[in-house]
Protein backbone atom coordinates (compact mmCIF):
# COMPACT_ATOMS: atom_id res chain seq x y z
CA UNK A 1 0.00 0.00 0.00
CA UNK A 2 1.50 3.37 -0.57
CA UNK A 3 -0.02 7.23 0.28
CA UNK A 4 -1.48 7.02 -3.52
CA UNK A 5 -3.70 4.78 -3.31
CA UNK A 6 -4.39 3.40 0.48
CA UNK A 7 -8.23 3.56 0.70
CA UNK A 8 -9.72 1.97 3.69
CA UNK A 9 -12.82 0.25 3.16
CA UNK A 10 -16.61 1.78 3.88
CA UNK A 11 -16.83 2.57 7.73
CA UNK A 12 -20.39 0.42 7.19
CA UNK A 13 -18.42 -2.62 6.40
CA UNK A 14 -18.75 -5.95 8.64
CA UNK A 15 -16.68 -8.16 7.66
CA UNK A 16 -14.58 -8.07 10.64
CA UNK A 17 -16.25 -9.05 13.61
CA UNK A 18 -19.84 -8.39 12.21
CA UNK A 19 -19.13 -4.53 14.02
CA UNK A 20 -19.46 -1.92 11.10
CA UNK A 21 -16.08 0.12 11.67
CA UNK A 22 -13.89 -2.25 12.58
CA UNK A 23 -12.58 -3.26 8.69
CA UNK A 24 -11.90 -0.13 7.93
CA UNK A 25 -10.22 0.42 11.55
CA UNK A 26 -8.53 -2.52 11.00
CA UNK A 27 -7.12 -1.28 7.48
CA UNK A 28 -5.86 1.77 8.80
CA UNK A 29 -4.21 0.46 11.84
CA UNK A 30 -2.18 -1.80 9.31
CA UNK A 31 -1.06 1.17 7.53
CA UNK A 32 -0.40 3.07 10.21
CA UNK A 33 2.03 0.41 11.10
CA UNK A 34 3.88 0.01 7.94
CA UNK A 35 3.69 4.14 7.21
CA UNK A 36 1.66 4.09 4.35
CA UNK A 37 -1.78 5.61 5.90
CA UNK A 38 -1.46 9.25 3.97
CA UNK A 39 -3.86 11.54 5.12
CA UNK A 40 -6.05 9.20 6.96
CA UNK A 41 -5.87 9.54 10.59
CA UNK A 42 -5.81 6.06 13.09
CA UNK A 43 -6.60 5.58 16.61
CA UNK A 44 -7.34 8.68 18.77
CA UNK A 45 -6.78 11.79 15.95
CA UNK A 46 -9.42 10.13 14.51
CA UNK A 47 -13.34 10.19 15.72
CA UNK A 48 -14.84 7.06 13.90
CA UNK A 49 -11.99 4.94 15.26
CA UNK A 50 -12.52 6.76 18.99
CA UNK A 51 -16.06 5.49 18.97
CA UNK A 52 -15.37 2.19 17.84
CA UNK A 53 -12.76 1.72 19.89
CA UNK A 54 -14.39 2.87 23.40
CA UNK A 55 -17.76 0.22 22.50
CA UNK A 56 -15.18 -2.55 22.12
CA UNK A 57 -13.32 -1.10 25.10
CA UNK A 58 -9.86 -1.90 23.03
CA UNK A 59 -6.79 0.36 23.10
CA UNK A 60 -5.70 1.63 19.86
CA UNK A 61 -2.39 0.68 20.64
CA UNK A 62 -3.80 -3.12 21.59
CA UNK A 63 -6.32 -3.11 18.44
CA UNK A 64 -2.92 -2.16 16.00
CA UNK A 65 -0.93 -4.54 17.03
CA UNK A 66 -3.43 -7.49 17.25
CA UNK A 67 -4.08 -6.08 13.31
CA UNK A 68 -0.83 -6.63 12.80
CA UNK A 69 -0.23 -10.08 13.93
CA UNK A 70 -3.31 -11.28 13.19
CA UNK A 71 -3.70 -10.98 9.27
CA UNK A 72 -6.49 -12.67 8.44
CA UNK A 73 -10.07 -11.10 8.78
CA UNK A 74 -12.18 -13.71 10.30
CA UNK A 75 -9.15 -14.75 13.08
CA UNK A 76 -9.29 -11.05 13.79
CA UNK A 77 -12.88 -11.16 14.26
CA UNK A 78 -12.77 -13.81 16.51
CA UNK A 79 -10.05 -12.24 19.09
CA UNK A 80 -11.98 -9.07 18.86
CA UNK A 81 -15.29 -10.89 20.01
CA UNK A 82 -13.60 -12.81 22.43
CA UNK A 83 -11.47 -9.51 24.25
CA UNK A 84 -14.41 -6.98 24.06
CA UNK A 85 -17.23 -9.05 25.93
CA UNK A 86 -20.43 -7.18 24.33
CA UNK A 87 -23.32 -9.11 22.83
CA UNK A 88 -25.07 -9.93 19.98
CA UNK A 89 -27.44 -7.38 20.82
CA UNK A 90 -25.23 -4.49 21.87
CA UNK A 91 -23.38 -4.78 18.48
CA UNK A 92 -26.76 -4.45 16.58
CA UNK A 93 -27.43 -1.57 18.24
CA UNK A 94 -23.65 0.08 17.76
CA UNK A 95 -24.41 -0.87 14.15
CA UNK A 96 -27.57 0.69 14.01
CA UNK A 97 -26.41 4.14 15.58
CA UNK A 98 -23.13 3.80 13.42
CA UNK A 99 -25.56 3.87 10.38
CA UNK A 100 -27.24 6.61 11.04
CA UNK A 101 -24.07 8.59 12.30
CA UNK A 102 -22.65 8.23 9.36
CA UNK A 103 -25.56 8.45 6.96
CA UNK A 104 -25.74 12.12 8.24
CA UNK A 105 -22.10 12.62 7.76
CA UNK A 106 -22.66 12.35 4.08
CA UNK A 107 -23.00 15.56 2.25
CA UNK A 108 -26.37 16.88 0.58
CA UNK A 109 -25.05 18.70 -2.45
CA UNK A 110 -28.12 20.89 -4.29
CA UNK A 111 -27.55 18.04 -7.11
CA UNK A 112 -28.61 15.29 -4.82
CA UNK A 113 -31.18 16.96 -3.25
CA UNK A 114 -32.63 17.83 -6.54
CA UNK A 115 -32.13 14.69 -8.32
CA UNK A 116 -33.74 12.84 -5.51
CA UNK A 117 -36.61 15.40 -5.22
CA UNK A 118 -37.19 14.76 -9.54
CA UNK A 119 -37.43 10.69 -8.67
CA UNK A 120 -39.84 10.92 -6.30
CA UNK A 121 -42.60 13.44 -8.23
CA UNK A 122 -41.91 11.46 -10.90
CA UNK A 123 -42.62 8.35 -9.19
CA UNK A 124 -45.85 9.72 -7.29
CA UNK A 125 -47.04 10.29 -11.30
CA UNK A 126 -47.23 6.99 -12.24
CA UNK A 127 -50.40 5.05 -11.33
CA UNK A 128 -50.39 0.76 -12.22
CA UNK A 129 -53.43 -0.81 -11.86
CA UNK A 130 -54.66 -4.23 -12.63
CA UNK A 131 -57.36 -4.45 -14.97
CA UNK A 132 -58.63 -8.06 -15.51
CA UNK A 133 -56.03 -9.66 -17.62
CA UNK A 134 -53.45 -7.29 -18.25
CA UNK A 135 -51.38 -4.31 -16.97
CA UNK A 136 -52.26 -0.92 -18.03
CA UNK A 137 -50.17 2.41 -17.27
CA UNK A 138 -51.37 5.83 -17.19
CA UNK A 139 -48.61 8.91 -15.92
CA UNK A 140 -51.02 11.31 -14.07
CA UNK A 141 -49.88 14.95 -14.34
CA UNK A 142 -50.11 17.32 -11.50
CA UNK A 143 -49.63 21.19 -11.45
Amino acid sequence: MNQNTFRPRDILNKEVAGICGVARMTDKARAAHTGNIGSYKYGVDSEQDTAILAFLGISAETFQEAAVQIDHDVKLGAWILDNCERSSEEVSEFNRKMKVWWQSKIPQDEFSKRRRRLSQERENRRLFWFDGNRWLWKKLFRP
